[in-house]
């Protein structure tokens, strides 16, 4: 119904019909109503939807749905490329149910587009004669936008450019626009960071009005007076470590020895909140960025960058303001007390992470500056070394996850060019400063919960059934032991399943099984459990220079510290954790991208060369593989696989040759030879040179055949015999019979 028709049914009053359209246009935000062209309906009385358009490169999409009481993965409506209303992904949409397959598919028509998702779009510039488009750089956006003459500026084809949406696509006519900036030409590193930062809506600069609140601010002197309640930490041991190229240094660490024969842990935090007000210019536009930003080549922190590298960072020798954290555990790692206080604390050293590991394992240390004061802090880094591991060991008896997955890292040179892709270092250093931060997020977590009231929560839901029922089928196939759904549910479920196959041949195909099982963490209002950690409630606190989510969390504390026992209002916080959330994905998102574009980069001189590698993972037009040295994942598309026709299984994620019984598996090691590089799309192309295995033979090859043959039968047909072709007497055989 239009609103005219709700103001004429319900005799509603001149007065109050503004107030109406606003409740109205609000319920439709909140999902209680759906608005299609300018009218209002209640959603599933006309098989009408609302919810978020995820669309494909070949211009089809699905509409997930945003409310509703069945399963969400049976809920999609698929959308075919002529029904959609020119909806582009990530676009807020009205769909309409049309059609529901016996198999519970949906598909259906987009209706209305309520909220666009892009004002701009990041592409490459074509010209050809006197017409010009910015052709997309994202796969899920196939729409084209066209450029008058004289739109362009100066941008020049086949560079990167930002182009402003003017008239948005329909069924008949091309989305239009105009060019606001240009980055270059692809290939260039420099040219490629811009993009990919502009692409997911990444501010490089900062505004005047950020810069002017920034410049007013300083750290304490070294005689200024003590404000109440902020503690004198000077003479405390405490320091930092973190990588050699830091940017920022956010939390130091300090232990000391108790009485009763157990310790003090104390983790410092910058205190953020002291210079970054709510509402203050410097607070809204870090709230917009979410979360700092860190490329291969350049860092893009979410606060100013005086404030982030000298104002609020803990440098060596400084006095700087802190939100300390003090934790006493007894002698086996049990904690006993948690106090909270501001205090200002002078770092004693900043630690490189290789420094620190070259005390406790006894090393070298690279860095001859560095050297003195790692070693004269080898007492604590012992001492804080030894209670890691009664906190690790204490994480894995409450359930937590420990799966050796290794992570790359781009190495460039001095031009900003990739010379190589490594694993990133995992030192026994890492793993003490680790544990340090954890526990005292879980201490926090712990006293916001017991304090009431909405704050801010890191939340990992435990996996679907359905996942956890594929991972046991997987289990079962390798004959292991495949633990109950409840038992994989629980925290500590999934690690008795690590546990049983480290080591072994199958641990690495185990392990990316189990994790493209599990869901993604998140930001939530009330605590929940982290089924990863296997915390009943869990936060972040320690790094506020570069997360909104641990920012909020401070202003929560220095309430409470003062004694204000008003709690804030779950709704509005809510939602505020669903937007840091979208933001941390777009931050990754950035950051994977870019590195898969120097990874790219890095192959472009290796066509031609072999490599060892394992299947990193497996589709239904190829598998993709992972080489060993150098950490760079491709692709060996199925029709390069030639010796065979292969089918695709995805519970069990692997391809079989239908003729051969050969299986190329998750984790299956495979040598491959590098065959193209396409920068554009980050995508390096393999052709299969060795690997897989021919385990299946006689009765049991047979039987997996008939399966493959079954899964493209029609149900109720049986297979038919080919018909032989008749031939006339006066159609003889041409060429050689094969």
């Amino acid at each position: 119904m239009a609103v005219r028709e709700l103001v004429r049914l319900l005799e509603v009053p001149s007065a109050a019909r503004p107030p109406l359209r606003k409740r109205l246009r609000a319920m439709a935000e909140e999902g209680a109503l759906v608005r299609v062209r300018g009218r209002y309906s209640a959603p599933g009385s006309l098989s009408i939807y609302q919810g978020v358009f995820r669309g494909h490169a070949q211009g089809y999409g699905f509409v997930a749905p945003s409310r509703d009481e069945g399963d969400e993965k049976s809920l999609d409506i698929m959308i075919k490329k002529t029904r959609t209303r020119g909806a582009m992904d990530g676009d807020t949409v009205s769909a309409r149910v049309e059609k529901v397959h016996p198999d519970g598919r949906r598909e259906g028509s987009v209706l209305d587009v309520v909220e666009r998702a892009h004002v701009t779009l990041v592409g490459r510039l074509c010209v050809e004669g006197r017409s010009a488009w910015v052709e997309p750089q994202g796969e899920r956006i196939p729409h084209l936008v066209v450029l008058d003459a004289k739109e362009r500026r100066e941008a020049r084809r086949g560079e990167w450019v930002e182009a402003e949406i003017t008239r948005y696509p329909t069924q008949k006519e091309p989305a239009r626009g105009r060019i606001l900036r240009s980055f270059g030409y692809p290939e260039d590193p420099a040219a490629e960071g811009r993009m990919v930062l502009a692409k997911h809506g990444i501010r490089e600069e900062f505004p005047q009005k950020v810069l002017d609140e920034e410049a007013r601010l300083s750290p304490p002197g070294e005689d200024d007076p003590f404000p109440e309640g902020v503690e004198d930490l000077r003479d405390l041991c405490a320091f930092t470590v973190d990588p050699f190229d830091a940017r920022d240094r956010d939390d130091a660490v300090s232990i000391e020895k108790l009485k009763s024969g157990g310790c003090r842990l104390g983790v410092h935090i910058a205190d953020v909140g002291h210079y970054v007000k709510g509402g203050g210019a410097i607070d809204k536009e870090a709230r917009d960025r979410g979360t700092s930003v860190y490329l291969p080549d350049r860092a893009v922190p979410m606060l100013p960058p005086r404030l982030t590298g000298e104002v609020c960072s803990l440098r060596e020798g400084a006095v700087r303001r802190t939100l300390s954290v003090f934790i006493d555990f007894d002698r086996y790692g049990n904690q006993t007390a948690m106090r909270l206080t501001f205090a200002r604390i002078r770092s004693r050293a900043s630690l490189t992470y290789r420094g620190a590991a070259a005390v406790l394992e006894g090393g070298e240390i690279a860095q001859k500056e560095e050297a003195e004061s790692a070693r004269a802090l080898e007492e604590p880094l012992r001492e804080l070394a030894a209670l890691a591991d009664k906190l690790f060991a204490g994480r894995m008896r409450r359930g937590s996850l420990d799966f050796d997955l290794p992570e790359a890292q781009v190495l460039l040179d001095e031009e900003g060019m990739p010379k190589g892709v490594a694993r990133a270092p995992r030192t026994s250093a890492h793993r003490l400063i680790e544990e340090c931060m954890l526990a005292a997020n879980r201490a926090v977590a712990e006293y916001l919960a017991e304090a009431g009231g909405a704050s801010v929560f890191r939340v990992h839901e435990a996996p679907d059934e359905e996942n956890l029922e594929g991972l046991r089928a997987i289990l079962s196939r390798l004959g292991l032991k495949a633990p109950r759904i409840e038992a994989l549910k629980r925290p500590g479920g999934l690690q008795e399943v690590f546990d049983a196959v480290r080591g072994s041949d199958v641990e690495r195909y185990v392990n990316l099984a189990a994790l493209r099982s599990m869901k993604l963490a998140r930001y939530e209002a009330a605590p929940a459990l982290h089924f990863g950690l296997g915390f009943e409630r869990y936060t972040h606190i320690t790094s506020p220079i570069r997360r909104y989510a641990d920012l909020c969390v401070h202003r929560r504390l220095a309430r409470l510290m003062r004694g204000d026992g008003g709690k804030p209002h779950a709704k509005p916080l809510a939602a505020l954790c669903h937007d840091i959330s979208e933001r941390d994905r777009a931050a990754e998102a950035a950051s994977r991208e870019m590195v898969d574009f120097m990874k790219a980069l890095f192959m472009r001189d290796k066509i031609g060369e072999r490599f060892r590698g394992h299947v990193s993972g497996v589709a239904n037009f190829g598998i993709f593989v992972e080489l060993e040295d150098m950490y760079v994942e491709g692709m060996v598309p199925l029709e390069f696989m030639t010796d065979d026709y292969y089918a695709f299984i995805p519970e069990e994620h692997a391809v079989y040759g239908r003729r051969t019984g050969r299986r190329f598996r998750l984790g299956d090691p495979v040598t491959v030879r590098v065959e193209g590089v396409d920068l554009a799309s980050r995508r390096v192309t393999f052709q299969l040179m060795a690997g897989g295995t021919r385990e299946l033979v006689g009765d049991a090859a047979e039987s997996r055949r008939a399966s493959l043959t079954d899964r493209r039968r029609p149900e109720g047909k049986k297979p038919q015999a080919p018909r032989r072709r008749k031939r006339g007497k006066a159609a003889p055989r041409r060429g050689r019979r094969r």
